[in-house]
């Protein structure tokens, strides 16, 4: 009897188990964010990696001897074109300018004294009363004062350059960046006074790659971006371009120029100059956050008009403003997923979140 009852309770309950099932729900879609793949214009350039230096840079230094009796020139100090930087004792200098300037005045009076001679000796042929010798003679006596008074001339002349070879101006506007010489010292003709730098503009010699480069042309515009200002962009232009390829590097040198009205830039700084080489052309570009790489390949996530996604091969090329150019396996108007990668399984739907939406915390992706 024992026995009977328990194989009853024992099926009653297998019943009970049997008779009722739990349906698991399916997974929600994973939010995701998508950029379209749009028609950019572009400039072709080709890139090259330079250091930066001064439009101008000039040693300076004096054309005459003499002691140093006042300097007007620190390191760092702005000056402009024709400003006086150091002047030089000019004492033995201006008395020589006032002793030619006095023979000036002597040899003229003894031309006027030998032209009054001859006019009397012309007038004493004419009469007979004296002989065609001492004519020439009064001729030969102008001529001899006439050059005496243009020696005095020179003389003073170059009395006053010495006046002007002692004061020592800045040859062009820019920046003092060494100074060599002291109150007081004693400098001879070509010793160096110091150094002078225009940073205005910067300029760069950069070396390109043949096969980009050939067609630059000077006045074609350039971009350079400075490794110690990152994030920011500096324009110029090519100045000339080399009639040889370098034959160590097999380059071709481009001199370029950068302008730096605001002075945010120093000679010496590493920047990556990009030189146009051609007129503007349209391109498909996709943000550069797209792509990412599964068995060595550049893939992306399409999805299509029903939120379906799926994985395509792609091609990119050049990154611009974060975007990169598309050179195979996107068209104009696919829709990719730039954010919520690692959520997305090929082939199952996605929830699209606008751009300024919350997105979830990133999941782990599973395959």
């Amino acid at each position: 009897m024992g026995s009977r009852t328990v194989l009853i309770l024992l099926g009653l309950g297998l019943a009970g188990c049997g008779g009722e099932v739990v349906e698991e729900s399916a997974p929600a879609a994973p939010p995701v964010r998508l950029d379209d793949v749009v028609s950019t214009e572009r400039v072709p350039h080709a890139a090259g990696t330079a250091e930066l230096e001064p439009l101008r840079r000039a040693t300076l230094s004096v054309e005459a001897p003499g002691r140093v009796v006042a300097i007007d020139m620190e390191r760092g100090q702005r000056v402009e074109a024709g400003d006086v930087l150091v002047r030089l004792d000019v004492g033995r200098t201006a008395v020589a300018t006032a002793a030619a300037a006095a023979n000036v005045t002597q040899a003229e009076a003894a031309l006027a004294q030998a032209e009054r001679e001859r006019g009397l000796a012309e007038r004493l042929v004419e009469s007979g009363s004296a002989s065609a010798r001492s004519l020439d003679q009064a001729r030969d006596a102008q001529s001899l004062a006439e050059a005496a008074l243009d020696a005095a001339r020179a003389q003073v002349r170059l009395s006053r350059r010495g006046l002007t070879e002692a004061v020592l101006r800045a040859p062009f506007g820019g920046a003092v960046i060494e100074r060599r010489v002291e109150l007081g010292e004693y400098v001879m003709p070509g010793s160096p006074i110091g150094e002078l730098m225009d940073a205005s503009h910067l300029r760069a010699e950069v070396l390109l790659d043949p096969r980009e480069a050939l067609d630059v042309t000077p006045g074609a515009s350039v971009r350079a971006q400075v490794f110690a200002r990152p994030g920011e962009v500096f324009a110029g232009e090519v100045l000339r371009v080399g009639e040889a390829v370098d034959r160590r590097t097999r380059r071709l040198p481009v001199e370029v120029e950068i302008r730096d009205p605001e002075g945010r830039l120093r000679p010496g700084l590493v920047a990556r100059f990009e030189v146009a080489t051609g007129a503007p052309r349209e391109v498909l570009t996709v943000d550069a956050d797209a792509a990412f790489e599964r068995f060595e390949v550049l893939q992306v996530y399409v999805v299509d008009g029903e939120g379906v996604a799926h994985r395509r091969a792609v091609s990119l090329g050049p990154v611009e403003d974060a975007r990169a150019e598309v050179l195979e396996g996107l068209a104009a108007g696919d829709r990719v997923v730039v954010e919520g990668q690692d959520r997305v399984l090929d082939g199952e739907a996605v929830t699209v979140v606008e751009p300024d939406a919350p997105s979830e915390p990133r999941a782990a992706r599973v395959d």
